[in-house]
């Protein structure tokens, strides 16, 4: 008989509904499985002898439920307590928050920011330490098990929600640019009607008579909020310069490889931008 202790009783409950769930194909489970409440404690009681089937193989699948609902209740619990604990958040909206990129980061890992432990091996180590331990206990405090036996599991968590913290500021800062630069745009005239920027090797930005806007105009335009692509040097830069002119009707002229500065673009100006591929038309609604 294994036999084990939780302070919670909805989080045994979760257990023992995952288990009867997951093992149903095996014969006996509903017998062999049981809580009983013992003082300040429930019990999850598991008969393995009696359940049917391969020991190996009810005892592997004990362990993948206990791992797979550690996961899904301990993991944002965990994310939450280095947040307030290590990072000093109090927030609960900007805690929700960065646990969503935190869970991104981890389940569905991205190329351009590598993790140290991924949650494959993460879930792998998490697994083989309830399956040795259930193979050799017959009886555990699973509050003891999260805070001893899985004290490192937690620990590697910290890369992680530190990258979801800098994945949200960067959002953070993103969208108050957005805002930024739409709020300009409605409360200032436009110095130019219409603008045709062109994203070539290098940027160009005509005025509706065909000019080239100079340099030396946008310098003179451009106001330290809208200082956002600094220090990059003006002629490379695209969003300060477009936003200070505030246009009423911007035509974009991309190049494929150019989307999240369009999409950008097309989240700033709206209606006002349209798209010209060669001598297609794109309207704004067919982009968001």
């Amino acid at each position: 008989m294994l036999t084990i202790q939780f302070k919670d009783f909805k989080l045994c409950e979760a257990f023992y509904n995952q288990l009867l769930l997951s093992m149903n194909t095996y014969g006996g489970v509903k017998k062999a499985v049981y809580i009983e409440e013992v003082e300040d404690y429930t019990n999850l009681c598991i008969d393995l002898i009696t359940i049917d089937g391969e020991e190996n193989a009810r005892r592997h699948c004990v362990a993948s439920v206990l791992t797979n609902v550690t996961i899904k209740n301990i993991l944002p619990v965990w994310i939450e307590e280095w947040l307030r604990e290590s990072f000093h958040y109090s927030d609960p909206f900007e805690i929700e928050a960065i646990q969503g990129y935190a869970r991104d980061l981890f389940f569905y890992p991205k190329t351009m920011i590598p993790l140290k432990t991924t949650f494959v091996s993460w879930q792998n180590e998490m697994f083989e330490l309830y399956y040795q331990l259930i193979r050799n206990t017959i009886q555990f405090s699973y509050d003891s098990f999260l805070k001893f036996r899985l004290r490192e599991q937690k620990e590697q968590l910290v890369e992680v929600v530190e990258k979801a913290i800098d994945e949200y500021k960067m959002e953070h800062d993103y969208q108050e640019m957005l805002n930024t630069c739409r709020d300009y745009i409605k409360s200032n005239p436009a110095r130019i009607h219409t603008i045709h920027l062109y994203l070539d090797q290098e940027v160009k930005m005509v005025d509706q008579q065909g000019e080239t806007i100079s340099i030396n105009q946008i310098r003179s335009w451009l106001s330290k909020e809208l200082n956002f692509e600094a220090p990059l040097p003006i002629n490379e830069r695209v969003i300060g310069p477009l936003v200070c002119m505030a246009p009423e009707k911007l035509i974009v002229y991309p190049l494929n490889t150019q989307q999240g500065l369009l999409q950008t673009l097309l989240l700033i100006f709206e209606e006002r931008m349209e798209i010209k591929e060669g001598e297609t038309e794109i309207a704004y609604s067919s982009y968001v």
